[in-house]
């Protein structure tokens, strides 16, 4: 019976831990907002659960939103299996539509590739790795992004960088 309720036991506290990881990134680092080291990406916001892309010219701009599960989540990285749908800036898509009728062809195809690129759910793999300290107030984190659908190779990923305030234990590192 003790050998039953100590298997008992240690099931439930697996269980719990696995939950834990789940609800929470194990390095608190990934609930900082990732800053952009580009100018052509936005901040980027990340819970366990869910991405929040803004505009690179206005961190306060909704780019894209989306439900994210998480898949991998350790000190040096995480990644999010994420279904997520770009949001049409103000007068976007009414634009788009009218530029459907015009006789320039280049202009319809960007139109319709804008409707298109606005009405489509995307499902990808996010992966943010920690990599170096880039500055004294940068921790220099990589994204990776993967869709979800296709075999790849190291340069199907498309990438960029983003900082987040370094922890004590970084910044002493680095001295």
């Amino acid at each position: 019976m003790k050998k039953y309720l100590d298997f008992m036991f240690l099931l439930v506290l697996s269980a719990c831990a696995n939950s834990v990881n789940k609800t929470e990134f194990v390095n608190p680092i990934f609930n900082q907002p990732l800053r952009p080291l580009s100018m052509s990406s936005g901040y980027i916001y990340l819970t366990p659960t869910s991405i929040d892309m803004r505009t690179p010219k206005d961190k306060n701009l909704i780019a894209g939103k989306g439900e994210c599960e998480l898949i991998e989540n350790t000190q040096e990285r995480i990644t999010l299996k994420c279904k997520y749908k770009w949001i049409p800036q103000k007068g976007l898509l009414e634009s788009a539509q009218k530029e459907l009728q015009s006789s320039d062809p280049i202009t319809r195809e960007i139109a319709q590739k804008t409707l298109e690129i606005h009405a489509t759910t995307y499902e990808e793999y996010y992966t943010y790795a920690v990599k170096d300290l880039y500055t004294n107030t940068c921790l220099r984190i990589e994204e990776y992004i993967r869709k979800l659908d296709e075999d790849y190779t190291k340069d199907d990923f498309f990438h960029s960088s983003y900082c987040v305030t370094p922890p004590a234990e970084y910044k002493s590192e680095s001295n």
